[in-house]
């Protein structure tokens, strides 16, 4: 990774070092940056730490996601419900550790995460009894109806601010595919990082805020937030026919960034529209 020498130079934290910022109850914001935008953006946030596991900076990960025959997640992604849930796998190639997850966002648009690990032989093997009943505990009749829908990998970096008590995640190479397939990896955002911004309480003009900012290039969507998970993306992606209007606007701006990251000197006005 080309931003490896920038992680490098500066203080490395352990898990156990980032207890305080764990933040399984947190507010969640996202936003596109150009993957040659890095080496900016990480010189404009020196008071965060790199996070280190088992002596790498960054891991990749491999993530299944759940949802039901009538696609009750994606609906209420769509239909605006302010109280929603996710449910997926989750494996870190660097440890070997896998968690079966549960998200739930409330109507305040806090996010609350429930995990627990899993010691199956396969990290995607299917869900034992007691996996089922800690979905059934957390989501009621409809954990019966779940089943895997979408295969995602990508490789992360995590930043951390202790003082400020958040966290910075960077995820390069997100790439779809569906459960099960040999078939080829979707990459849709081949040349942009999605940085997840993870704070106890909303603060619209923190470090990373300004950092963005700063960049000389910033323009049409680069660098501002995005209203739309990984998920939802894979789901456009592999099944284009799914009923997306609500993030219509959401996909145009992942669209546009990525032609401007893939093509930075090339930025005609429809682009920038």
């Amino acid at each position: 990774m080309h931003v490896l020498n920038f992680l490098n130079r500066r203080p490395h934290l352990g898990l156990e070092d980032i207890e305080s910022v764990a933040l399984m109850d947190r507010y969640d914001s996202k936003f596109m940056v150009p993957e040659h935008w890095l080496s900016h953006t990480l010189t404009q946030l020196p008071n965060h730490a790199v996070l280190s596991i088992a002596d790498s900076l960054s891991t990749t990960y491999r993530n299944l996601y759940f949802d039901s025959s009538d696609n009750v997640c994606v609906q209420q992604h769509v239909r605006g419900k302010t109280s929603r849930f996710k449910v997926r796998i989750r494996h870190y190639s660097n440890t070997e550790v896998t968690f079966l997850e549960v998200k739930l966002r409330d109507v305040y648009g806090k996010t609350t995460k429930h995990r627990v690990v899993r010691n199956a032989s396969a990290w995607d093997a299917p869900l034992n009894e007691a996996e089922r009943g800690f979905l059934l505990l957390h989501l009621g009749d409809i954990a019966s109806q779940l089943f895997p829908v979408l295969e995602s990998r990508f490789e992360r970096f995590t930043l951390v601010d202790l003082q400020e008590g958040e966290r910075l995640t960077f995820d390069l190479g997100v790439e779809f595919r569906t459960p099960g397939s040999e078939g080829d990896w979707h990459a849709p955002l081949a040349h942009v990082s999605v940085v997840e911004w993870k704070q106890n309480s909303v603060n619209h003009q923190g470090s990373l805020i300004q950092a963005l900012r700063s960049h000389p290039e910033r323009r049409g969507p680069l660098g501002r937030p995005l209203r739309m998970s990984k998920y939802l993306l894979g789901r456009q992606t592999l099944q284009p026919g799914l009923d997306f209007k609500t993030y219509r606007p959401a996909l145009r701006d992942m669209s546009r960034a990525e032609s401007l990251a893939a093509n930075p000197t090339f930025t005609p006005q429809s682009i920038l529209r």
